[in-house]
């Protein structure tokens, strides 16, 4: 089997997912577009699934790895993954009404917003700034705190296969009241206990069983964004898509084809060490990031670029939007490596997270 691939979407996870699908020996070649006649269409963003497009082309008989339009509900709508979770016995963050005065607490925007519809909010001036400048409707959960993990499965229509743990780093800085972005770096495996270990397996059969139970039968990943509160695993958030930039980590991370895993059923194998990835904003990120900056790289074999928003002119590549590039590496100890190359990048409003470590 030789497929006609082609990969929606155009930031540095989809050019991530591109660059290791290329390599494999199901793979005859990437196509641009759904209109190319592939023999098989992976999404990249959550705006093509949510908006049902899995469900159009796996209609016109094409095979699609994405989760279909009643399942993008779980992230296109917080109030359902919230039933959800409720319904089947998954652990979440309480409900508070809307005027609660309990703070910390969290702000969320019901519907999509790329990221930036989710707030921790420490008083309620703050809280009124930002329900200001989020779309309704919207809701408040109790705070919880402890470490984060994205924790990524494939959902073959039977049974989940799972990925090993990452890390992200959402925050614009250190800072704690900075605000959320897409993601600033990630990296993974995370060293887990051996009781984390075992409440992760007991959540990930919940979620199993409960996508079994509600009849899903798509071909897609399914991202559960979990916090250890508690002396237990959280559900902070689902989304239906693999995570940018714990996308990028983990597909540099496998020792193993891909598309053997999507397509075949095969468990992810790892190489040694930790694969992180650290991203490249323009200076503005994420409101009102800067453009128009030339880039120019180090060379640096150890490094491997994923482009995201940039544009090219004359042989000449420019920064075209908030996130710009994710830079990867696999290595003991990643980060070191991938801030020093970051350094050396020539483009005059690059920002990047320089505190952000493993260890």
């Amino acid at each position: 089997m030789s497929l006609k691939i082609c990969v929606i979407g155009s930031g540095a996870r989809e050019e991530a997912l591109k660059d290791i699908i290329s390599k494999s020996p199901l793979c005859k070649g990437i196509v641009c577009s759904a209109q190319d006649n592939p023999d098989l269409i992976i999404f990249g963003p959550e705006q093509p699934i949510c908006d049902g497009l899995v469900d159009y082309y796996s209609s016109k008989g094409i095979k699609c790895i994405g989760v279909n339009k009643k399942f993008s509900a779980l992230e296109s709508s917080k109030l359902f993954a919230k039933k959800f979770m409720v319904n089947h016995g998954i652990k979440c963050a309480k409900l508070l009404p809307i005027e609660s005065d309990i703070f910390p607490q969290v702000v969320k925007a019901d519907g999509l917003c790329k990221g930036k519809g989710v707030k921790v909010v420490y008083c309620q001036s703050e809280k009124d700034e930002f329900t200001r400048k989020i779309p309704k409707p919207y809701f408040i959960e109790e705070y919880l705190e402890g470490n984060e993990i994205s924790f990524m499965s494939y959902f073959n229509g039977q049974r989940l296969i799972n990925f090993c743990p990452a890390r992200d780093f959402k925050r614009l800085t250190s800072d704690i009241k900075s605000p959320n972005t897409g993601g600033m770096g990630a990296y993974c495996p995370v060293d887990l206990t051996e009781i984390q270990k075992e409440k992760l397996n007991i959540y990930l059969e919940l979620l199993q069983a409960a996508l079994i139970e509600e009849g899903a039968d798509f071909n897609g990943f399914i991202y559960s964004g979990l916090i250890w509160a508690k002396n237990d695993w959280y559900v902070l958030e689902y989304n239906v898509r693999l995570g940018d930039p714990e996308c990028q980590a983990i597909l540099n991370y496998l020792d193993n084809d891909f598309l053997s895993i999507i397509l075949n059923n095969e468990e992810p194998v790892y190489r040694s060490g930790y694969s992180a990835c650290l991203t490249i904003a323009s200076k503005g990120y994420p409101d009102n990031p800067i453009k128009g900056d030339e880039i120019i790289l180090p060379q640096d074999d150890r490094v491997k670029v994923y482009f995201a928003g940039v544009k090219s002119e004359n042989d000449r590549i420019y920064s075209n939007g908030g996130r710009v590039l994710s830079l990867c590496t696999v290595a003991e100890n990643p980060f070191p490596l991938l801030k020093n190359y970051a350094e050396k990048i020539i483009m005059e409003h690059k920002i990047f997270r320089d505190d952000i470590n493993i260890f």
